[in-house]
């Protein structure tokens, strides 16, 4: 050991000091920064050299840059992102759709139909008197506004989920991008040494946090320190590789997730697709096919006994309002429907229908509702075929249909689209029953307010008592999708506290370490002043 051995023991002890202060300036530089986890420089003393007297000390070393991270509470987090991802969504879109069925600020579907049915009443009150008439007319027309006006909301909603479904894919191949880029910065940084990326590793946590609300993932780390993200149980990264999410779009307008080309909608678990595809489907299935189910209701049991009465012009046989149309949709390439309308509305069940082909010459029709078959029989291109009330005529396009081609057919599905009032004149509106006895009779017009009142099959109680439970429902689940909401984030702000107590910078604790290693700085610049100083007075002595 010589002095120049204390020139080299206060530089070790000047640079470390030095790095030291870079580590503590870069954590104050980053306390507002999101996803930003604590460093702290890791000191070690410099292996001892051997003198005759012993072991002697070298001085400092920097070991490494720690980062303070928690690998299973990141996990945690990440988890619970994706719940908060789903849930934030859930609670966004039913808010909206119960504003649609909000019957408190007293312009809802509840007071038309009343302010109909009533009318109605009026009419059957005074058969003969046309002021009521035409307030029956006005009503019903009120009454179709208010219908296509809660459908054309909801059928939007659908539209911008489905906006939103498309740019959630977007952005998703995005973030999978970035991953993928950073892995393999990350793996070069860290290739062959025991050091950590830790900057570009708390940029992929960011990447990997802000993906986590999109989508459900599970993940892994390698040896290198790449990651590998599974969604829909196929690898969207893996390693400094992706893939990419694509959709498409069925005849009926909901969406397919792929992967490639396989669709991978069932495998999906909680995140913002999840819950958008969900909400899509929750809505159309449910609010919006119920609406227009009620809506058929109202058409073809006020048709049905409208037709039986009589106006007072004499006249018989007319609508009140506009006919039910079928709605149907091809799933077969070499067949499809050329004609569908409703035969009989007295024996029309108001149910969708699937025409499943069990081989290319047989053929049945399944009732989705009951999932029973109510038909089956021999295809022949061209030729009706027949079931409660409906006729289908399908046609070869091509080759024909092969097994397991099916057509959807629904006679309740443009109901609210077709909504309108039939009758134009006042005169025309069948109050009566017996026409000898106009202009005094009453009794059509009595029955048709009965067919209100009544138990519907369809709707398993009155129109009334169903479109209740429709309101009702949309409640419910905008209810318990914000409560589910609150619960997510409480626990998303106890594990962001946890992370923030362990990986967060604390400026006080920061602001100590700047004046522990500022003064280990000047300590160890005194220390090789004061080595120059001894070695100039050795030097004098040569």
């Amino acid at each position: 050991m010589s002095l120049f051995s204390i020139f080299d023991i206060g530089k070790t002890a000047l640079l470390t000091s030095q790095a030291a202060l870079d580590v503590i300036s870069h954590n104050i530089a980053n306390v507002n920064t999101p996803g930003y986890s604590r460093q702290e420089i890791v000191l070690e003393s410099q292996p001892p050299v051997k003198t005759s007297i012993g072991y002697i000390g070298r001085g400092v070393m920097a070991r490494q840059v720690k980062r303070y991270y928690d690998g299973f509470l990141q996990r945690q987090i990440l988890n619970q992102q994706q719940l908060i991802g789903r849930s934030s969504v859930l609670s966004s879109i039913y808010k909206q759709l119960e504003s649609i069925f909000n019957e408190q600020t007293g312009s809802g579907f509840t007071t038309a139909y009343s302010e109909y049915l009533n009318a109605w009443q009026e009419v059957a009150d005074n058969p003969d008197s046309k002021p009521q008439r035409t307030v029956l007319l006005s009503k019903a027309q009120t009454l179709v506004s208010r219908a296509k006006s809660m459908e054309r909301a909801m059928t939007q909603l659908v539209s911008d989920i489905h906006t939103d479904v498309s740019n959630t894919v977007k952005k998703i191949n995005q973030i999978a991008k970035e991953i993928a880029n950073l892995n393999d910065k990350i793996a070069q940084v860290e290739a062959g040494s025991y050091l950590k990326a830790n900057d570009l590793r708390d940029k992929r946590d960011n990447l990997m946090k802000e993906l986590a609300g999109l989508v459900g993932y599970t993940y892994f780390e390698d040896s290198s320190g790449k990651v590998t993200i599974i969604v829909g149980r196929k690898n969207l990264v893996e390693g400094v590789d992706y893939n990419e999410l694509s959709i498409s779009r069925n005849q009926d307008g909901s969406i397919n997730i792929l992967f490639g080309s396989e669709k991978i909608n069932d495998f999906l678990q909680k995140g913002k697709l999840e819950a958008l595809l969900n909400a899509s489907e929750q809505i159309t299935q449910g609010p919006l096919k119920d609406f227009r189910r009620l809506i058929a209701t109202i058409v073809r049991d006020t048709n049905a006994q409208h037709e039986l009465g009589y106006g007072l012009d004499g006249g018989t046989g007319r609508d009140f309002f506009g006919k039910l149309s079928v709605k149907s949709y091809d799933y077969s390439e070499g067949a499809k429907i050329t004609s569908s309308y409703i035969t009989s509305f007295q024996s029309l069940t108001l149910h969708e229908y699937q025409i499943n082909f069990t081989s290319p010459t047989t053929y049945e029709v399944k009732d989705l509702d009951t999932n029973t078959v109510v038909t089956s029989g021999t295809y022949t291109s061209g030729s009706a075929i027949w079931f409660n009330g409906i006729s289908v005529v399908i046609e070869n396009d091509g080759a024909g249909p092969q097994t397991g081609d099916y057509f959807v057919v629904s006679p309740f599905e443009n109901a609210i689209e077709d909504f309108s009032v039939d009758i134009t004149d006042t005169d025309q509106i069948a109050a009566a029953s017996d026409k000898s006895m106009l202009p005094g009779d009453n009794t059509n017009a009595l029955q048709i307010i009965e067919t209100y009142e009544q138990e519907v099959s369809e709707l398993s109680g009155t129109k009334s008592d169903f479109y209740s439970s429709i309101v009702s429902d949309v409640g419910v689940l905008s209810s318990a999708s914000q409560d589910s909401l609150k619960f997510e984030q409480n626990l998303m702000n106890e594990l962001n506290s946890r992370r923030e107590a362990l990986s967060g910078v604390n400026l006080d604790e920061e602001a100590a370490n700047l004046i522990r290693f500022q003064k280990s700085f000047e300590a160890a610049s005194k220390l090789i002043q004061l080595t120059d100083q001894l070695t100039e007075e050795v030097l004098k002595l040569v």
